[in-house]
């Protein structure tokens, strides 16, 4: 979907088309069939200021052997050359300017969204946003904070790596809490990576990578404009939720310098489900006002960027929000109190519900400082350094008369979690012969600190043992992760094949901290919080094919590792039998492929339109699995039965993790897009399913399938651009099979049932939207924008949810933006 010729100016900081295409989201090296060397090559033309893109391309391009062409929908890039009479020979397109679907050797397994398709779905939460994209669903439920990201079936915290401006974002574990609290307002492109297969990915994220940038000021300045303000109004019809947004923004006039200040809040009433839910047996209904379901969150982003001069480019973001809200303990569910408790509760839902609720206070906070080192004339050197601190702190506090226990988080309890980066990142750009390079060289450093504190008054936790109720929950242990990190790529490029072989190396150092609470010291049954290392290599091959202009073909293959996280390795339980630390586990291991084709046909239908469809195949093998100590313990109580204590006793006590058998996880999807002048539209489709070497309760039981394995999922777009009214109108639609493999399927005992995932009916969901931008005197600088969620009312339970956790009813949302 090309990028289109618009009056919007960009501010172009370097004098390369790199810079360019970088204005629009585009990665290096999409250039697909033009040598690395030749674009530094390219005239310097010592581009400063404000450019539209036909006006950037034309300076850029002057003097080269390439040109550009205008199409309807945006522009080409193709290379010429000049006969003797001077006449130019059209070689072929070697790129279409795009908003993020085009692909190249560095992005054939990612997705994209940007902005324009963010402000489009006006999502409470990022999850929601990435539930449109093949291969990826969300987990939980609609509470605020309740969501999860899943993966190429692999939904784990630990499993999907996320980052924000750099920043990392990942691995908040707290237990059904939800991974990510950041404000989608402040967001302006979300790429999703699939599989284990950027070399920029370390120490885990087997599912993939979720990597957002926030907007900067040349994303809202108007044409001409250095200094403007904006201001927002939402409102959404299902739970009345109000949002206000303002921001002002600026630059300098010769482009030095440009900032942002961006402050947004949300509040929100109880949300309404389509239904009442019915107990089974019971007269009985909730009502369709779900208690307790609202939200209350402010957000902030400040940002700045000081282009030095052509080559020296520094940036500085802050970003902070905030939610208060009343919830259960499990945010990932509805939580449904029992018909038994609604009774001892004079028959009243609310007053059921209260008494196991608890105040709930969230503060996300990222810092992010990135320095660009781009001298003109080295193509050796391209230098980027990055330096993060990110932290993400939940307290819960119980009201009087609140019931609370240890699993609940006790009367009160805060949970931290910080993370320092900082990495060194370099790309070289040289030929060997007919072989062009691209080299990218760099090395990082993560500290990860968790800390835990809890409070549980009570005559059994008033005592020494548990340091007079003041202690860690025995399934949240506080410690830090060190880790250390080097790797190079090389993108070899003869002709139209790209072969990029990349090695990195991680060194991981876990240290746990001992509970304070004395029980949880107890050597005798395998309390041991010392630390634990563990090292290794991953290798990675990359294949990109360019068979024509309109066929490309791409082939994969990693072999990475993860080591245990934090909760896994020191998590516990003062038990006799089971619930030792595990400072015993091996890395989990994964052998990944992926390979498909990117077909892609201009003027398919008329004069300037463009399709493209994307087929991904994939296999990944985990080996090594870490997973908890449940149900069998050894081979011996398998075969014959019996306990623990009198079958496996010479093991005791035994850790609260172990490693388990193989996972085999494999797929197919399709991702298709089309533009034209008037018609836009996208469809896709994604498949997988997964099966586990043996069962998850008894390694030594049957192959079961695999938890968390999303069902078959359609989702179709069709829109039209009306330009006569400056409006584009459309339709998405989501289709989702029913999810009939879990693993008590295969292995029905009462151990494994407790790890299946929710087995959802097929359902499907429908959404409107309209976008109208007035160009008319009075109403210029006006974006309305109105989507309907849910059009038909429909009641259901998604795929991946968490317990009874039903979807959002209809709900209309409007928002009106207006730019001064």
């Amino acid at each position: 979907m090309p990028v289109h010729a618009s009056q919007q100016r960009y501010d172009i900081p370097a004098s390369s088309l790199e810079s360019v295409l970088a204005r629009f989201g585009i990665e290096s090296g999409t250039l697909l069939s033009y040598s690395r060397q030749q674009l530094q090559d390219l005239p310097s033309v010592g581009l400063r200021g404000q450019y539209t893109p036909e006006a950037a391309l034309q300076q850029l391009l002057s003097g080269s052997d390439l040109e550009y062409a205008k199409t309807a929908n945006g522009f080409i890039i193709r290379q010429r050359q000049k006969t003797s009479d001077g006449n130019v020979i059209d070689l072929g397109t070697q790129f279409i300017l795009g908003d993020g679907h085009t692909i190249s050797p560095d992005n054939v397994g990612r997705s994209t969204l940007t902005r324009k398709e963010i402000e489009r779905q006006q999502a409470d939460n990022i999850p929601s946003l990435l539930q449109t994209l093949p291969g990826v669903s969300m987990g939980g439920s609609i509470r605020p904070g309740g969501q999860t990201i899943n993966i190429w079936g692999l939904g784990d915290a630990e499993d999907i790596s996320i980052s924000l401006n750099g920043a990392s974002k990942s691995g908040f574990e707290r237990y059904q809490q939800g991974t990510v609290f950041i404000e989608p307002e402040l967001i302006k492109r979300i790429e999703v990576e699939k599989g284990p297969h950027s070399v920029f990915t370390g120490n885990g994220g087997f599912g993939g990578s979720v990597h957002m940038e926030t907007k900067d000021a040349p994303d809202l300045l108007k044409e001409g404009q250095n200094v403007g303000a904006m201001l927002k109004y939402g409102y959404q019809s299902n739970d009345q939720q109000q949002k206000y947004s303002g921001a002002v923004y600026g630059r300098t006039e010769d482009g030095f310098a440009d900032a942002l200040v961006f402050l947004t809040k949300r509040d929100g009433n109880n949300v309404k489900l389509a239904d009442h839910i019915q107990f089974a047996g019971e007269s009985y209904r909730y009502p369709t006002r779900y208690p307790y379901s609202d939200q209350n969150l402010e957000a902030g982003l400040i940002k700045a960027n000081l282009h030095v001069n052509d080559e020296h480019h520094l940036g500085l973001s802050f970003s902070r929000s905030h939610n208060e809200a009343f919830l259960p303990f499990s945010a990932v569910t509805f939580f449904l109190p029992s018909w038994y408790t609604i009774n001892r509760n004079d028959g009243d839902l609310e007053k059921a519900m209260r008494i196991n609720m608890a105040d709930r206070e969230v503060t996300d906070t990222t810092w992010s400082l990135k320095y660009d080192y781009e001298p003109r004339e080295n193509p050796w050197l391209d230098l980027e350094f990055t330096y993060s601190y990110s932290k993400t702190e939940q307290t819960d506090e119980r009201r009087e008369g609140a019931n609370y226990s240890m699993t609940s988080g006790g009367k009160w309890i805060n949970t931290e979690y910080d993370d320092t980066v900082m990495e060194l990142r370099n790309v070289s750009r040289f030929d060997t012969g007919a072989l062009a390079h691209e080299l990218t060289t760099g090395v990082a450093w993560q500290h990860h600190v968790r800390d835990v504190l809890m409070y549980l008054p009570g005559s059994t936790y008033a005592t020494p043992q548990y340091n007079y109720g003041w202690f860690q929950p025995y399934f949240m242990p506080r410690g830090n992760t060190r880790t250390q990190s080097a790797y190079v790529k090389d993108a070899i490029t003869l002709g139209n094949l790209t072969i990029t072989p990349s090695l990195r190396f991680d060194s991981v150092r876990n240290e746990g901290k001992a509970n304070l609470a004395p029980i949880y010291q107890n050597a005798e049954r395998g309390h041991d919080y010392g630390a634990k290392s563990y090292s290794g290599w991953s290798p990675r091959l990359s294949l990109f094919w360019r068979v024509n202009d309109n066929l490309g073909l791409f082939a994969d293959y990693s072999k990475t590792w993860r080591a245990p996280v934090i909760d896994e390795q020191y998590e516990l339980q003062n038990s006799s039998t089971i619930g030792g630390t595990s400072r015993q586990l091996d890395p989990e291991r994964i052998r990944a492929l992926r390979a498909g084709s990117v077909v892609t046909l201009n003027d398919l239908l008329q004069s300037g339109d463009n399709l493209q469809v994307r087929t991904t195949l994939f296999h990944n093998r985990i080996s090594d699995e870490i997973f908890k100590f449940r149900s069998i313990a050894c081979e011996r109580q398998a075969i014959e039965g019996g306990s623990i204590s009198a079958k496996c006793a010479e093991l005791l006590p035994l850790p609260n993790y172990r490693n388990i058998g193989d996972l085999t996880i494999k797929g197919v999807e399709i991702e298709s897009y089309y533009d034209s002048q008037r018609i836009f539209a996208s469809l896709s489709y994604a498949w997988m399913t997964g099966k586990h070497q043996g069962a998850y309760s008894n390694p030594w039981g049957p192959d079961v399938w695999a938890r968390d394995i999303p069902p078959p999922k359609w989702v179709a777009t069709l829109g039209v651009k009306v330009y006569e009214i400056d409006a584009i109108f459309g339709w998405q639609g989501e289709f989702v099979r029913k999810t009939d493999r879990v693993p008590s399927d295969l292995y029905d005992v009462t151990g494994e049932s407790s790890w299946n995932h929710f087995a959802n009916d097929s359902y499907d969901s429908h959404r409107l939207f309209a976008e109208w931008t007035p160009r008319q005197q009075g109403l210029a600088g006006t974006h309305i924008n109105l989507t309907v969620d849910n059009l038909f009312n429909r009641f259901y339970r998604q795929a991946l949810a968490g317990d009874s956790a039903y979807v959002q009813g209809r709900n209309a949302k409007l928002s009106v933006t207006r730019y001064f």
